[in-house]
């Protein structure tokens, strides 16, 4: 077996060895990136990329994909949220191979930014002649602007508990979202291929300025047929027989809906098919796809996006029955993915994670919604065995929010280490944390005895200190932390009750959506590359869906040290960078998960994959448009 890659890892400082409203977080199954990426390819022969699409990738996923395709306010499913960005294409704003925030010259013919008398700002955008519908119908600004009241709209709202946030920013949100008018002040209509928006001064300055203007288009035909998009001074409205109904039908639809059969898009990919029973997307290329904001098509003809399981994908590699896993980690995988690499049956790239694998505290249930009951926990587990047996060496413990990939964490190191509290295991502290909570009595009232379940009176009431936790199957963090938590948890007086579940149905309590909340649950976030952390830990009503919150935390400390990250230029890095560091010692103290680990990932493909390149911001979804397969 090839010695372990442990040089980005080392690149990232000293670890303890011994041991991813501008866009919501991804959530994946559990252990599924700097911008350094290494590859080996052993020896292939050379291949050229072809001109026309040909051939089949089969990608293997250990997050389940969920029967979902519309966008990440109804589902942040990892790998639902990367298949977003092959159906649906067209957006003003986009980021680069580096991460940077850009005008889409594909899209965009032109652009301009105002800042007006009063403090608001308005940004003006015209669209390129000649984009099209995967139908053939032209695009045009009005399916801009309809993406942008449709989902600020309190009949789309009304679908699912759909969050209408697109447009929150603008000038007239809240009294178009309340439906007291028809009329979006903040978006217009400027002619047939210009739109403009205007930013409310107080949602002025913003760090990712740039973002404000973003907008990405709904096809109106199929979402609203009958209805049309018409400007007035008062503001774009949607006019026609647009209702919550009409919404339900052609969105929510469980057979023919957007949301489940989306069949005219503008992405690189065109929606097949979707297996429920198996969990198997299917997309093929889109031939009317003008290509990203560098001109770059897809060659792949056909992608299948399947769900493997952690302890066989390597095995199904070796056989051809996928051919990429990406975002490998845990060393079991990674070795064995490396034993195929050093036989010459496959190839590999590797890079950061820009996110980490966690337990997540819902902190709106009790008992989680104390602060000391979620440090109790974290004292009763060894952060660094866990990190070691699970990763074998391919991964760090993280202390805040923060991953590896990030360039704060890079220049933050020395801080971290000063500043931030480890967690190490110390029963002693987490069974102090729970005396001073109030979890000092037995079941009858009594003294706590120093054994059993500790209760607490709250308003009369005496209330044991219960864990419930939500966690998948086949899932090797799962089965690690049910080795090493339940015991040192009921020594210092709780309870863990397990529940194990499909990721979707656990998706459902996160979000609140399903039949039950859980205390916590295990699994592992991608942060957005436009990372907005005062949406993610605001307390407003209105983040507290849609895959922002989903800590459900209501801490004014928190959410003002995040806001106040908000109106930080974005070329100031040292001004950002101190109130970054701000922001991780209170999350640090809160602690709305305990992180446990942040890797070094792995992708491996077969050999028939040429032109791999993914990195933590150039993830497999946009790494696909470059990459060819032999026929």
């Amino acid at each position: 077996m090839r010695e372990k890659k442990l040089v980005s890892l080392l690149l990232a400082g000293a670890l303890t060895v011994s041991l991813a409203a501008c866009g919501g977080q991804e959530a994946v199954t559990n252990n599924q990136g700097g911008s350094q990426t290494e590859t080996t390819n052993p020896g292939t022969a050379e291949s050229t990329r072809p001109t026309e699409p040909q051939g089949q990738l089969i990608i293997g996923s250990t997050t389940q994909m969920g029967n979902d395709f519309y966008d990440a306010k109804f589902s942040n499913n990892a790998v639902n949220y990367k298949t977003y960005d092959l159906l649906h294409g067209y957006a003003t704003v986009v980021t680069d191979t580096d991460g940077a925030l850009l005008y889409d010259p594909t899209v965009v013919a032109s652009h301009d930014a105002v800042e007006n008398e009063d403090g608001t700002k308005t940004y003006t955008v015209t669209i390129n002649d000649g984009l099209t519908w995967s139908d053939g119908t032209p695009i045009t600004a009005k399916d801009y602007v309809f993406q942008l009241l449709l989902e600020s709209s309190p009949e789309m709202n009304q679908v699912d508990g759909y969050p209408s946030q697109a447009g929150y920013s603008l000038v007239g949100y809240q009294e178009f979202f309340d439906g007291t008018t028809k009329n979006f002040a903040g978006v217009h209509l400027v002619d047939d291929m210009t739109y403009s928006v205007t930013v409310r001064a107080d949602e002025l300055p913003f760090h990712y300025d740039i973002y404000y203007a973003i907008a990405l288009p709904r096809p109106l035909h199929v979402i609203a047929p009958g209805c049309d998009v018409v400007d007035a001074p008062e503001g774009a409205t949607i006019t026609g027989d647009f209702t919550a109904d009409l919404l339900l039908e052609t969105i929510n639809n469980p057979t023919t809906g957007y949301r489940y059969n989306p069949k005219v898009t503008c992405g690189p990919y065109l929606f097949d098919s979707f297996d429920v029973a198996s969990a198997q997307c299917t997309l093929t290329v889109n031939p009317s796809y003008a290509g990203d904001y560098r001109g770059v098509k897809p060659v792949i003809e056909k992608l299948v996006i399947k769900t493997v399981k952690s302890d066989t994908m390597i095995n199904e590699l070796k056989s051809g029955s996928v051919d990429l896993l990406f975002q490998c980690s845990g060393a079991d995988t990674i070795n064995a993915g490396l034993d195929l690499v050093d036989a010459g049956e496959a190839q590999d790239n590797t890079f950061f994670r820009n996110g980490y694998g966690k337990i997540q505290f819902d902190c709106s249930q009790f008992p989680t919604d104390s602060a000391n009951v979620r440090k109790a926990i974290a004292y009763c587990l060894d952060r660094n065995e866990f990190a070691r047996q699970y990763s074998g060496g391919y991964a760090a413990v993280v202390h805040s929010y923060y991953g590896l990939a990030q360039w704060e964490y890079q220049e933050s190191k020395d801080w971290i280490d000063q500043n931030l509290n480890t967690y190490e295991k110390n029963l002693d502290e987490a069974k102090a944390l729970l005396e001073a909570d109030g979890w000092t009595l037995n079941a009858d009232g009594t003294p706590y005895s120093g054994t059993g379940t500790r209760y607490k009176d709250v308003n009369g009431e005496l209330k044991p200190l219960v864990i419930e936790w939500a966690n998948t199957d086949g899932n090797p963090v799962s089965d690690l932390l049910a080795t090493m938590l339940p015991e040192a948890m009921n020594e210092v007086g709780m309870e863990l009750k397990s529940t194990t579940m499909d990721f979707p149905t656990l998706q459902t309590a996160i979000t609140h959506s399903g039949d039950k909340i859980y205390n916590m649950y295990n699994l592992a976030v991608g942060f957005s590359l436009v990372s907005s952390p005062w949406y993610y830990y605001s307390t407003d009503p209105v983040w507290m869906q849609g895959g922002y919150n989903s800590n459900w935390i209501v801490d004014q400390e928190l959410a003002d040290v995040t806001w106040s990250m908000k109106a930080i230029p974005y070329e100031d890095t040292e001004a950002w960078l101190s109130a970054w560091q701000d922001f991780m010692l209170i999350w640090n103290d809160r602690l709305p998960d305990i992180p446990l680990y942040s890797d070094e990932y792995y992708d491996f493909f077969s050999n028939k994959l040429h032109g791999w390149e993914s990195t933590s911001v150039w993830e497999w979804s946009r790494a696909v448009l470059d990459a060819w397969v032999d026929a």
